[in-house]
């Protein structure tokens, strides 16, 4: 069993807490994207906080979702995937599964 003084508990949950978790930002820019911009205006505007598979959609009927694969900080605890759905190249919304 590892102990820890206070000083180095302290120190732990500092940096835990100070990693900046960039889920909610991530959400709020899906979320911002206007209904029928294109595939190639949505990477355009794409921060860096994230990533997209842009080379590996799934295609399920007529719908290209794209999944947000890698979202820095982020402590999701359900482990959520979230995709963005596009349509004839035109974005339609950010569909989320668990």
């Amino acid at each position: 069993m590892i102990k820890l003084d206070k000083a180095s508990l302290l120190l732990f949950f500092v940096l835990c807490l100070s990693c900046k978790n960039y889920y909610n930002d991530t959400i709020d820019w899906c979320d911002s994207i206007k209904i029928g911009a294109t595939i190639d205006e949505v990477k355009r505007n794409q921060p860096n906080f994230f990533e997209i598979n842009w080379n590996k959609p799934d295609t399920v009927e007529n719908e290209l979702r794209f999944r947000i694969v890698n979202i820095k900080g982020n402590r999701d605890i359900l482990n959520m995937d979230h995709y963005l759905v596009f349509i004839n190249n035109k974005f339609e919304g950010r569909s989320s599964y668990k």
